[in-house]
């Protein structure tokens, strides 16, 4: 057989494992145990099984590293993983290009960040079966090239559609250790969304999303609220709700640790 036919050969992969390159492309970074709750699949034996096929045929990367031992693995995607899904119509391309070369060299800040993300996903997706609601979210990665939402783009967009057929939706935003008047810049970038009418022109019959802030300790909430307070007297349309990433790691997405932003009165 020729070589170079040999190289090109195309790797045949099970239904799953596309699923998981998926969730890769939209998450960037998962771990084994948010992989197989997003495939609702009862087998860690199984989902493992797969792994350790797209690690094999370079589809995917896996990064476990000794000194954190008893921590779950993390994967991302490889080159051959682009080539599985550059024909897909659920995936741009052109995010393919610029990132499956470069997310080995991504920090752990940006990993970790990715991983708190899905996990809200997961939160979010459990509440909506315990309620019987049905939960539609859009990565940042889903959310690429739509022009009628804010820029930069949000972590997250989602809507929840209760049994009734009512809908609320949200932005969500959430911040690791950044200076103050970058929290503040991203609240104006809200409220200039807002002014856009962007939002609007697209959905003429729908309200504007409630707005989801997770700050990284007490401190940048306590700033961030006040600030958000400051500029409500024109904005009393719009809703913040403002929260800290360690609550949602020990409680999830849920009301309970959600705190509605009020105007002065």
């Amino acid at each position: 057989m020729n070589k170079s036919k040999e190289k090109t050969k195309a790797i045949l992969l099970k239904e799953k494992e596309m699923e998981i390159l998926l969730l890769l492309y939209r998450f960037r970074f998962l771990n084994r145990v948010q992989i197989q709750t997003m495939l609702g699949h009862k087998y860690r034996s199984k989902v493992q099984e797969w792994l350790n096929s797209l690690v094999v045929q370079g589809c995917i990367k896996k990064d476990y590293s000794k000194e954190f031992a008893g921590e779950a693995a993390i994967y991302y995607l490889a080159p051959s993983g682009r080539k599985q899904l550059k024909n897909n119509p659920k995936v741009k391309a052109k995010l393919l290009d610029g990132r499956v070369w470069r997310e080995e060299e991504r920090t752990k800040e940006f990993r970790d960040h990715c991983l708190f993300i899905a996990n809200i996903y997961l939160s979010l997706n459990s509440l909506a079966t315990s309620t019987r609601a049905t939960l539609t979210l859009f990565t940042k990665t889903d959310l690429y090239g739509r022009n009628y939402i804010v820029k930069p783009l949000p972590d997250a967009y989602f809507a929840i559609t209760s049994q009734s057929g009512k809908v609320k939706r949200y932005f969500l935003d959430s911040f690791d250790d950044i200076p103050s008047a970058q929290l503040r810049k991203r609240v104006q970038r809200y409220l200039g969304f807002y002014d856009s009418d962007k939002w609007f022109e697209q959905y003429p019959d729908r309200s504007f999303p409630e707005i989801i802030f997770i700050c990284h300790n007490n401190r940048a909430k306590g700033h961030l609220f006040y600030y958000i307070q400051s500029q409500l007297d024109e904005y009393l349309e719009l809703s913040f709700y403002i929260t800290t990433n360690e609550l949602v790691k020990k409680k999830g997405l849920i009301k309970e640790v959600l705190e509605k932003v009020i105007a002065e009165v």
